[in-house]
């Protein structure tokens, strides 16, 4: 029997349950009893009173964002933030439909215990509250439910059918239903997924980790795991009493994050490129806010701790590196970890006490302080609510006077706070900020409302490449989950480890070539760079210390400008194309391996041939000075296509457009093949100057006319109708860059013939020469369309 679509504001229906996907047992900490009514005179009819709503009963203060215009109304705490069968199960009998609302309704319960011991000690202002390790795990677990639970999962997982399942890991879900069919709908898999983590027990050994992918999808196993194990949990009150927390229907999966957006090519829409998550938050009463910290951010007790600070920080600038030098609006929010019953404090470090290992027990117990906040954190937490509330129904508040504060602080607080409209939903943003500014003139505010939009965006050609990556990064990590073998891939942090690397690029075996033996391999190639065995572990040793020189220079720079730190890398290679061909060939596939692994749990995925390949086979066409400079920028070229698959470089040039920079760049900028004239083969640098020598015009655009001892004084005057052939995208080069592009349309269609003796001279096979004319005139040097031709000249 197919799920029933979602209607979260839907009244109970008869043969319907409404439930709550935010408990009451939280909600009651916001409610306040609807009060007695006067007693009315004798002869007129008693008021009338809707259910939920009698004298006594709980009701709840919100603002309604369902309609046109937000207006403030009451409801009962039976009859908000719920959905009529949310978590029914419809492929079970009737009588067994509830089984996951059920087992939600007894892991509510433990929850409540825990958290009521913790407001009855906030209620008598005690410092501290104690929670033994079984408290502290179980209340973990919960506050992740609460995320994965909610309405907006609801509606990710409310499918017919696999196929119609959309979000971004939409490829593993499909591959995972396909490989248990029990699941026949995308619901089926989220409800048993909510199921697993109610029953998992959460042992100290850990073992539950290595369980929970074997039962649950493994996905969403691996976010269970992460949020478990790379946050902190902080009780946070107000300092001031006339501040509140608010509560909003999407509260408990909000995060304090920085967003990168890009233009994304394929679809032409601004998207969401990459998060760096730093607070989730879980509204308990408007006097407490259970804030999840990331561990990358600053622990007062454990900065003091020899190299634990500088190892949070390395992990920081490592995974925050596309982003910058990023910060979370709440950088300073004055909260630590729980003081663990197995350490002490011996001055200003913590220590593990007598008969301790450092293994967690379950008579362990954890000391957590009440964090007093100022209002500047209150409206700050408040805001990052606010401004994720664009699919919400209901924003629950205690005071409206305490709410007025904090809304007026949110729509006039500086940019930094959000309010950028920006992306696929920019216009339902507006209007909901629109509907916040409206109530916020209704309870008094004066204050200019800020709020920005962005509608020009950079352009990422990378975003399915991205996809791609952080699937098989996902596939191979949920293997393990799953208890399947996965690739462990060498720690690219250590010697031993990049040791591996090249260990493994040399076992790759090649495609058979017939210019080499079958199985012409890594091996191959490095002999025919003039490796041998007394060289490769000295040429592997050295390239692991280029590597490393090249990470330590671009972090020591962090921060410089970008043209500086770009020219500092210009040096270093140019340092590095001095190096024998053999052991650049070697730093190359170093890169080449870090640039496609991503770090972890991707294997090793190599072609049998790269680019650079050809240059090799058919090296003794080169000058030997030359070599090094044409195998490195065939690898360069390589590298920039695989991070811009979709990327024609001589499609639609427009001004600015990432196209035309990265043309540019391959083109023209790398080191060593800025020109075909000194391309270090002497047929075609031959035929280049040939060319040069026979057009006055060019020779002048080339800078070298004035080389003439005849006529050092030479000024040729162009053709009157030279600039009027040009089209607007020719506009982009200046005469130096047209003329190098007409000089290699030209040479590649006479290369085949001119090179033809060579070939046969250096008993080269016909394979092998038209192998380098591919990759000489596309990798390179780029070349254009033969119709450019016309044009450039």
């Amino acid at each position: 029997m197919a799920h029933p679509k979602p209607n979260i504001i839907a009244p109970a229906a008869s043969n319907g349950q409404y439930q709550h996907f935010v408990p009451q047992f939280l909600l009651k900490n916001f409610a306040n009893r609807v009060p007695k009514a006067p007693k009315t005179p004798k002869g007129t009819s008693k008021p009338k009173y809707e259910k939920g709503m009698f004298p006594g009963d709980l009701v709840i203060n919100s603002l309604d964002m369902t309609q046109d215009s937000a207006v403030f109304i009451e409801k009962p705490v039976s009859r908000i933030l719920g959905q009529i069968n949310m978590y029914d199960d419809f492929t079970k009998p009737d009588k067994e439909r509830r089984h996951v609302e059920k087992l939600l309704s007894k892991l509510e319960a433990q929850a409540a215990q825990i958290i009521t011991k913790v407001t009855k000690a906030l209620e008598a202002k005690e410092p501290t509250v104690r929670l033994m390790w079984d408290e502290r795990s179980l209340l973990r677990k919960f506050l992740f439910l609460m995320r994965y639970r909610n309405i907006g999962f609801y509606k990710r997982f409310h499918h017919e059918n696999a196929a119609e399942y959309s979000d971004q890991d939409r490829e593993q879900l499909r591959e995972y239903m396909t490989e248990n069919p029990q699941f026949k709908t995308p619901m089926d898999v989220w409800l048993n997924n909510i199921k697993t983590i109610v029953e998992l027990e959460i042992d100290p050994d850990f073992k539950w980790a290595r369980e929970i992918g074997k039962h649950m999808y493994p996905d969403d196993a691996q976010w269970f795991l992460y949020n478990l194990q790379c946050n902190t949990m902080a009780f946070c009150v107000p300092s001031n009493p006339e501040d509140e927390f608010i509560l909003t229907d999407n509260s408990y999966t909000v995060s304090d994050e920085v967003q990168v957006f890009a233009r994304n090519v394929r679809s032409d829409r601004i998207e969401t490129l990459a998060r760096a998550p730093f607070h989730e938050f879980a509204p308990v009463s408007p006097k407490l806010m259970i804030v999840l910290r990331s561990h990358f951010l600053s622990e007062p007790l454990e900065d003091n701790m020899p190299g634990i600070k500088a190892r949070r920080e390395a992990k920081r600038a490592s995974a925050f590196e596309g982003f910058g030098p990023v910060q979370s609006v709440l950088e300073d929010l004055p909260v630590g970890k729980p003081h663990n019953s197995h350490l002490k404090l011996v001055g200003n470090l913590l220590c593990l006490r007598e008969g301790e290992d450092g293994r967690q027990r379950r008579e362990h117990s954890y000391l957590f302080h009440f964090f007093s906040v100022e209002s500047r954190h209150v409206h700050t937490i408040n805001s990052i609510l606010l401004d994720k509330c664009i699919n919400c129904t209901s924003i629950i508040f205690n005071s409206k006077d305490a709410f007025g504060k904090t809304l007026e602080w949110y729509l006039t607080a500086p940019l930094e706070y959000g309010k950028t409209l920006i992306g696929e939903n920019a216009d339902l943003r507006e209007k909901i900020l629109m509907k916040l500014e409206a109530v916020s003139r209704s309870l008094g505010s004066k204050k200019e409302t800020e709020w920005t939009r962005v509608n020009n965006c950079h352009v990422a050609a990378d975003h399915e490449y991205s996809r791609r990556v952080d699937q098989q990064v996902r596939k191979n990590f949920n293997k393990v989950l799953s208890g399947k073998k996965a690739p462990t891939p060498p720690d690219i942090n250590s010697f031993e480890g990049i040791s591996a690397v090249i260990d493994e690029v040399m076992k790759q075996p090649g495609a058979t070539h017939d210019g080499g033996p079958p199985g012409f391999n890594p091996r191959t190639q490095y002999r025919m760079l003039g490796g041998s065995i007394h060289t490769a572990h000295k040429d592997k040793e050295q390239a692991i210390l280029m590597m490393t020189l090249r990470i330590k220079i671009d972090h020591w720079s962090r921060g410089v400008d970008e043209e500086i730190r770009h020219h500092n890398r210009q040096i270093l290679i140019a340092e590095y194309l001095r190096m024998p061909a053999r052991r650049l060939w070697s730093y190359m596939h170093i890169v080449r391996y870090m640039y496609l692994s991503d770090t972890y749990f991707i294997p090793i995925r190599l072609k049998p041939e790269q680019p650079e390949d050809a240059v090799i086979y058919a090296k003794d066409l080169f000058q030997p000075d030359r070599l090094t400079s044409l195998i490195y920028k065939a690898f360069t070229y390589d590298i920039e296509c695989r991070k811009f698959p979709h990327i024609d470089i001589w499609g639609e040039l427009i001004p600015d457009s990432k196209n035309t920079a990265l043309m540019k760049v391959l083109a023209f900028e790398v080191q060593g093949t800025e020109s075909i004239l000194n391309c270090g083969i002497p047929t075609i640098e031959n035929l280049a100057a040939s060319l040069v020598s026979q057009t006055p015009f060019v020779g002048m655009a080339l800078g070298i006319w004035s080389r003439n001892p005849r006529n050092p004084n030479y000024h040729p005057t162009p053709s009157p109708d030279f600039e009027s052939n040009l089209d607007a995208a020719l506009d982009l080069f200046d005469i130096l860059h047209r003329t190098e592009l007409a000089l290699r349309v030209i040479c590649r269609t006479r290369f085949l013939g001119i090179m033809e003796s060579e070939r046969v001279r250096h008993g080269l096979t016909p394979k092998t020469l038209q192998d380098l004319h591919k990759v000489f005139f596309t990798a390179v040097y780029p070349t254009p369309p033969d119709d450019w031709r016309y044009r450039l000249w």
